[in-house]
């Protein structure tokens, strides 16, 4: 619940910075500022809870891992005589990493006098957002009431656990290939860009306002929108923006297509990491990671082209 209490104020802090932004762009009475400034409040807003959404997923993830463990440790308390509650209460004094703090709240909830049955349930509903933990825990609780044989319970619950992460791990280096895959064709589709800034833009520029190769005008899509400002030239303001950071001349041709190709390089570094992580860990909150490399590598690649004149020119 605090975790959701912090991921709710996030998002509150960022919708009201990003507000003020909206509202103070309207005084300049610019399209094209306005357009910029919402475009810029949308990466305020969502950069944070997708970061935040993946770190979650991190922490999950490590918490999963050693569960088992923390279920064997309770296995053998409980082989030696040792009641649950007191097991529990051992249990919160090892360290789990991450998971160690939900272990503790559990320990002190059983120090203050909460039943078992209890402490169990909320520990279900805090950590309803892996099914693995919480519907183990709910199988532990359930044979807990019935009086079963807990530990051997415990035991098989960890088995099975220790045995679908093995099975995990060895899909994900099976398919590491294709993870290199998805980080080639990045990569490749910037070398295709390079290709053609290199080869047509400059067709185009040269044949800007007059017939061209194939008998049509080609004229700069932007330039109308250089001195006719309006809304249906958002991609435009989009365009000259990028342009304005990478230190090209938002009146020639060759920035519309060096806003075009780095908003296409964007898109494809995002899509192309969500993907790989789906490839590799079956999540699509695992592809967040691959998509914050690909952007900055590929980012990081567009500037330097550009720096040594292979972009934007």
């Amino acid at each position: 619940m605090a975790a959701l209490s912090k991921r709710k104020k996030l998002m509150l802090i960022t919708v009201l910075i990003s507000f003020l932004l909206v509202s103070l762009s309207f005084i300049f009475s610019d399209v094209g500022i306005t357009g910029n400034v919402i475009l810029v409040s949308i990466f305020i807003i969502t950069f944070p809870q997708i970061f935040y959404t993946y770190i979650e997923y991190k922490d999950v993830k490590e918490m999963e891992a050693r569960f088992p463990y923390f279920l064997r440790d309770l296995t053998e308390s409980l082989r030696s005589g040792m009641p649950l509650h007191k097991a529990i209460i051992l249990a919160g004094r090892v360290d789990y990493g991450k998971l160690s703090k939900e272990i503790k709240k559990m320990a002190y909830q059983l120090t203050w006098g909460v039943s078992v049955v209890k402490v169990l349930e909320q520990a279900e509903k805090r950590l309803e957002s892996s099914p693995i933990m919480s519907q183990n825990i709910r199988i532990i609780i359930e044979t807990y009431k019935a009086g079963g044989n807990i530990d051997r319970t415990l035991d098989s619950i960890a088995t099975a656990i220790l045995t679908i992460q093995e099975t995990q791990n060895e899909r994900k280096s099976t398919l590491n290939q294709y993870i290199v895959a998805m980080y080639a064709i990045t990569y490749i589709f910037i070398g295709i860009i390079v290709g053609i800034s290199r080869l047509l833009v400059p067709i185009f520029t040269t044949s800007a306002g007059a017939a061209g190769p194939i008998g049509t005008i080609m004229g700069n899509p932007c330039e109308q929108c250089i001195y006719f400002p309006g809304p249906n030239c958002m991609p435009c303001y989009m365009y000259f923006s990028i342009c304005r950071l990478l230190g090209t001349a938002t009146e020639t041709i060759s920035c519309y297509y060096t806003g075009l190709f780095f908003s296409m390089i964007v898109v494809q570094s995002i899509c192309g990491g969500l993907v790989a992580g789906q490839i590799s860990e079956g999540s699509i909150k695992a592809g967040i990671k691959h998509s914050m490399i690909l952007l900055a590598s590929s980012t990081g690649i567009f500037l330097i082209l550009i720096r040594l004149g292979f972009l934007g020119g």
